[in-house]
């Protein structure tokens, strides 16, 4: 791909997708950051050898696509203090958690817009992305935004944007669930005198190989559930107990609460 980008924030999802360009072969030449962080700017520079700047200015012109990489709550600012360095021929992407494509597009006056809902695995070349193109897009806008998504992880195309919403109860906020059940097999094993080093190394571990195999395995996470469950024994005897605490139940309360908490604060904030 022979386009330049702009990507609008420096944190640590802009960090991730410009550490999967370069990796990805992508010439830094050809990337820029803003950020008014100067020591963002500074090791993105280092590091990735991209163009860094402090603040909007002509050179957003050259931009071919724009990726909105910032909080979602200063995202209708932001924008709205860059339209007039913007080329008009510009392919955007939000990464902004929550808000609708259709209040991006009135903020930016500009129908080109793909959504995407990355994970925080992405730090670490290991993440998943929601990608929505809106109806209207072309071909070469969705393999555009593809190549920059990839940079990421893996990704899933959603039809809609309820879809992509949904994904970000489960994808999205996902690692925080399993990092409180890490939470909770470690802190299971400290308090039956396991070496708190130890136990967080065999939580994380455990987790890990698990998802190892799933991801390797043919078959599904019900059925690698059973063949690790023998009648009578110790597993079954403590899924018996997640069984009368409702586990499965208090994850679908879970992911419906989360979800619904997102259609509130997209309402909240495509108010801007």
């Amino acid at each position: 791909m022979d386009k330049r980008i702009a990507m609008i924030g420096g944190g640590n999802m802009a960090g991730a997708i410009v550490a999967g360009l370069v990796a990805n072969g992508f010439d830094p030449k050809n990337i820029d950051v803003l950020d008014r962080n100067a020591d963002k700017c500074e090791r993105l520079a280092r590091l990735y050898g991209v163009g860094t700047h402090e603040q909007g200015g002509p050179w957003l012109s050259s931009a071919d696509i724009v990726v909105w990489a910032v909080k979602p709550q200063g995202l209708a600012k932001t924008i709205a203090s860059l339209s007039d360095f913007l080329g008009k021929d510009v392919l955007y992407i939000s990464i902004a958690a929550g808000i609708r494509a259709a209040d991006i597009i009135r903020w930016q006056h500009s129908p080109r817009l793909v959504r995407v809902m990355p994970n925080t695995p992405a730090l670490v070349k290991a993440g998943v992305a929601g990608m929505y193109v809106p109806a209207g897009l072309s071909d070469e806008d969705a393999r555009n935004a593809l190549e920059v998504v990839r940079a990421m992880g893996e990704v899933i195309p959603v039809p809609s944007e309820e879809q992509l919403d949904l994904l970000s109860t489960v994808s999205g906020s996902g690692p925080a669930y399993v990092f409180r059940f890490m939470e909770a097999m470690e802190a299971a094993a400290v308090k039956r005198g396991f070496d708190p080093q130890l136990a967080r190394k065999m939580a994380i571990l455990t987790v890990w190989g698990a998802a190892k195999l799933a991801l390797e395995s043919d078959e599904a996470p019900a059925q690698l559930r059973a063949n690790v469950t023998s009648k009578g024994g110790t597993t079954a005897e403590a899924l018996r107990v997640m069984q009368e605490r409702h586990f499965m139940e208090m994850m679908d309360e879970a992911v419906q609460a989360a979800y619904d908490r997102n259609q509130v604060l997209a309402d909240e904030l495509g108010r801007a």
